[in-house]
Protein backbone atom coordinates (compact mmCIF):
# COMPACT_ATOMS: atom_id res chain seq x y z
CA UNK A 1 0.00 0.00 0.00
CA UNK A 2 0.87 3.32 -0.94
CA UNK A 3 1.53 5.52 1.94
CA UNK A 4 -0.25 9.40 1.71
CA UNK A 5 1.83 11.87 0.64
CA UNK A 6 1.62 15.25 2.78
CA UNK A 7 0.49 18.10 0.11
CA UNK A 8 -0.50 21.62 0.71
CA UNK A 9 1.71 21.94 3.87
CA UNK A 10 1.91 25.34 5.16
CA UNK A 11 4.28 27.41 7.60
CA UNK A 12 2.81 30.10 9.18
CA UNK A 13 4.66 33.20 7.93
CA UNK A 14 7.69 35.21 9.55
CA UNK A 15 6.67 37.80 11.76
CA UNK A 16 7.81 41.23 10.97
CA UNK A 17 7.25 43.47 13.95
CA UNK A 18 10.04 41.46 16.27
CA UNK A 19 13.00 41.45 13.22
CA UNK A 20 16.56 42.30 14.29
CA UNK A 21 17.69 43.68 10.70
CA UNK A 22 16.56 43.34 6.83
CA UNK A 23 16.24 40.71 3.97
CA UNK A 24 17.10 40.58 0.84
CA UNK A 25 12.68 40.96 0.49
CA UNK A 26 12.75 44.22 2.30
CA UNK A 27 14.78 45.94 0.07
CA UNK A 28 13.51 49.60 -0.80
CA UNK A 29 12.17 51.11 -3.56
CA UNK A 30 9.20 52.50 -5.21
CA UNK A 31 8.40 51.66 -9.08
CA UNK A 32 12.31 51.88 -10.53
CA UNK A 33 13.55 54.75 -8.40
CA UNK A 34 15.57 54.49 -4.45
CA UNK A 35 17.03 57.11 -2.52
CA UNK A 36 20.72 55.47 -2.16
CA UNK A 37 22.90 57.06 0.72
CA UNK A 38 26.56 56.21 1.35
CA UNK A 39 27.93 56.59 4.42
CA UNK A 40 31.50 57.60 4.81
CA UNK A 41 33.53 57.03 8.60
CA UNK A 42 36.18 59.10 9.59
CA UNK A 43 39.49 58.01 9.24
CA UNK A 44 40.40 59.40 12.87
CA UNK A 45 43.96 59.42 12.13
CA UNK A 46 44.62 60.85 15.70
CA UNK A 47 43.82 57.53 17.82
CA UNK A 48 45.64 54.28 17.70
CA UNK A 49 44.92 51.21 15.37
CA UNK A 50 43.22 49.57 18.55
CA UNK A 51 41.19 52.67 19.35
CA UNK A 52 39.97 52.99 15.26
CA UNK A 53 38.73 49.28 15.55
CA UNK A 54 36.97 49.84 18.67
CA UNK A 55 35.36 53.33 17.44
CA UNK A 56 34.42 51.68 14.07
CA UNK A 57 32.14 48.79 15.95
CA UNK A 58 30.48 51.13 18.39
CA UNK A 59 29.43 53.46 14.76
CA UNK A 60 29.12 50.52 13.32
CA UNK A 61 26.03 50.08 15.99
CA UNK A 62 24.84 53.32 15.98
CA UNK A 63 24.18 53.35 12.00
CA UNK A 64 22.13 49.86 12.10
CA UNK A 65 20.15 50.98 14.94
CA UNK A 66 19.34 53.94 13.21
CA UNK A 67 18.03 52.27 9.78
CA UNK A 68 15.75 49.86 12.08
CA UNK A 69 14.19 53.23 13.40
CA UNK A 70 12.63 54.48 10.40
CA UNK A 71 8.99 52.83 9.00
CA UNK A 72 9.78 51.06 6.96
CA UNK A 73 13.57 50.76 8.18
CA UNK A 74 16.38 52.12 6.31
CA UNK A 75 18.58 49.13 4.07
CA UNK A 76 22.00 47.93 4.89
CA UNK A 77 23.95 46.92 0.97
CA UNK A 78 26.99 46.47 2.13
CA UNK A 79 29.89 48.02 4.52
CA UNK A 80 33.31 47.54 4.22
CA UNK A 81 35.84 49.11 7.00
CA UNK A 82 33.51 52.04 7.93
CA UNK A 83 31.80 52.92 4.65
CA UNK A 84 28.23 52.08 3.69
CA UNK A 85 26.29 51.91 0.92
CA UNK A 86 22.35 52.17 2.52
CA UNK A 87 18.85 52.66 0.58
CA UNK A 88 16.01 54.23 1.22
CA UNK A 89 12.23 54.18 0.09
CA UNK A 90 12.25 57.92 -0.55
CA UNK A 91 14.69 60.74 0.03
CA UNK A 92 13.33 62.27 3.32
CA UNK A 93 14.41 59.14 5.29
CA UNK A 94 17.80 58.99 4.28
CA UNK A 95 17.96 62.69 5.16
CA UNK A 96 16.16 62.19 8.43
CA UNK A 97 18.62 59.01 8.82
CA UNK A 98 21.57 61.07 8.24
CA UNK A 99 20.98 63.81 10.49
CA UNK A 100 19.29 61.94 13.55
CA UNK A 101 22.74 59.58 13.17
CA UNK A 102 25.06 62.80 13.55
CA UNK A 103 23.28 64.07 16.61
CA UNK A 104 22.92 61.08 18.10
CA UNK A 105 26.69 60.12 17.81
CA UNK A 106 27.42 63.77 19.28
CA UNK A 107 25.01 63.94 22.12
CA UNK A 108 25.68 60.10 23.28
CA UNK A 109 28.26 58.05 21.98
CA UNK A 110 31.62 57.31 24.12
CA UNK A 111 34.41 56.82 21.61
CA UNK A 112 37.81 56.30 22.48
CA UNK A 113 40.86 58.53 21.56
CA UNK A 114 40.62 62.23 21.10
CA UNK A 115 37.77 62.17 18.30
CA UNK A 116 35.78 65.10 16.88
CA UNK A 117 32.52 63.33 16.90
CA UNK A 118 30.86 65.92 14.58
CA UNK A 119 33.01 65.24 12.20
CA UNK A 120 32.51 61.69 12.82
CA UNK A 121 30.47 60.46 9.32
CA UNK A 122 30.44 61.77 5.81
CA UNK A 123 26.60 61.12 4.06
CA UNK A 124 25.79 61.91 0.70
CA UNK A 125 22.07 61.06 -1.13
CA UNK A 126 20.84 60.93 -3.96
CA UNK A 127 17.62 59.87 -5.52
CA UNK A 128 16.28 58.23 -8.72
CA UNK A 129 16.16 55.46 -10.94
CA UNK A 130 17.96 52.29 -10.78
CA UNK A 131 18.90 50.13 -13.86
CA UNK A 132 18.42 46.67 -11.93
CA UNK A 133 18.97 45.03 -8.22
CA UNK A 134 19.62 41.63 -7.21
CA UNK A 135 21.18 39.52 -4.40
CA UNK A 136 25.01 39.85 -3.49
CA UNK A 137 27.22 36.93 -3.94
CA UNK A 138 28.53 36.82 -1.18
CA UNK A 139 25.71 38.27 1.99
CA UNK A 140 22.37 37.79 -0.15
CA UNK A 141 21.57 41.01 0.38
CA UNK A 142 20.18 43.68 -2.31
CA UNK A 143 22.63 45.36 -4.62
CA UNK A 144 22.00 48.30 -6.94
CA UNK A 145 23.57 48.89 -10.17
CA UNK A 146 23.11 52.34 -12.15
CA UNK A 147 24.72 55.61 -12.00
CA UNK A 148 22.93 56.35 -8.88
CA UNK A 149 25.60 54.64 -7.00
CA UNK A 150 28.12 56.13 -8.20
CA UNK A 151 26.82 59.51 -7.84
CA UNK A 152 25.85 58.56 -4.26
CA UNK A 153 28.92 58.00 -3.77
CA UNK A 154 30.48 60.34 -5.43
CA UNK A 155 28.10 62.75 -3.53
CA UNK A 156 29.48 61.50 -0.01
CA UNK A 157 32.90 61.90 -1.03
CA UNK A 158 33.13 65.43 -1.47
CA UNK A 159 31.40 66.35 1.89
CA UNK A 160 33.30 67.75 4.49
CA UNK A 161 33.55 65.77 7.61
CA UNK A 162 30.27 66.25 9.46
CA UNK A 163 27.93 66.94 6.33
CA UNK A 164 24.83 65.19 5.42
CA UNK A 165 24.86 66.24 1.68
CA UNK A 166 22.08 65.38 -1.27
CA UNK A 167 23.02 65.22 -4.88
CA UNK A 168 20.81 66.47 -7.54
CA UNK A 169 22.13 66.21 -11.43
CA UNK A 170 21.42 68.88 -13.58
CA UNK A 171 19.61 69.35 -16.57
CA UNK A 172 17.73 65.88 -16.96
CA UNK A 173 14.73 67.74 -15.87
CA UNK A 174 15.09 66.16 -11.93
CA UNK A 175 14.12 69.00 -9.29
CA UNK A 176 15.53 69.63 -5.97
CA UNK A 177 13.97 67.19 -3.52
CA UNK A 178 11.72 68.39 -0.44
CA UNK A 179 13.40 67.26 2.71
CA UNK A 180 10.71 67.66 4.69
CA UNK A 181 9.33 70.43 6.90
CA UNK A 182 12.06 70.27 9.82
CA UNK A 183 15.08 70.27 7.74
CA UNK A 184 16.94 73.47 6.33
CA UNK A 185 18.83 73.11 2.75
CA UNK A 186 21.90 75.04 1.86
CA UNK A 187 23.15 75.42 -1.38
CA UNK A 188 26.54 74.57 -1.91
CA UNK A 189 26.52 74.73 -5.33
CA UNK A 190 27.16 73.11 -9.11
CA UNK A 191 30.18 70.36 -9.10
CA UNK A 192 31.84 68.09 -11.58
CA UNK A 193 32.03 65.12 -9.44
CA UNK A 194 35.21 62.55 -10.70
CA UNK A 195 33.58 59.87 -13.01
CA UNK A 196 30.70 61.41 -13.06
CA UNK A 197 29.68 63.13 -16.98
CA UNK A 198 26.99 64.82 -15.84
CA UNK A 199 27.18 68.10 -13.37
CA UNK A 200 25.53 67.71 -9.66
CA UNK A 201 24.05 70.53 -7.78
CA UNK A 202 24.89 69.96 -4.29
CA UNK A 203 22.48 70.93 -1.14
CA UNK A 204 23.74 70.56 2.64
CA UNK A 205 21.08 69.71 5.09
CA UNK A 206 20.69 69.97 8.80
CA UNK A 207 17.67 70.21 11.11
CA UNK A 208 15.77 73.52 11.18
CA UNK A 209 15.78 75.15 14.54
CA UNK A 210 12.50 74.98 16.28
CA UNK A 211 13.35 76.75 19.18
CA UNK A 212 11.67 80.42 19.34
CA UNK A 213 14.11 83.24 19.86
CA UNK A 214 13.10 85.25 22.74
Amino acid sequence: ETPARVCGRVFPPLLSHGQLSTSFLNAPYIGNRVAMVFVYTDKMESVTDKERKKNYKILAKYVRSHLMRLSPPGYECQEDKGSWMLAFDRIENGIKFGLDLKEDVMDNSDLFGNVDKERAFRVGIHWGPFLSMGPHTVSGHADYFGPIVNRAARVAAQCEPGQVCVGVPMGDGEEPPDPGPSVDVDVLGVKQLKGISIEMAIFACRKRDTKKKT
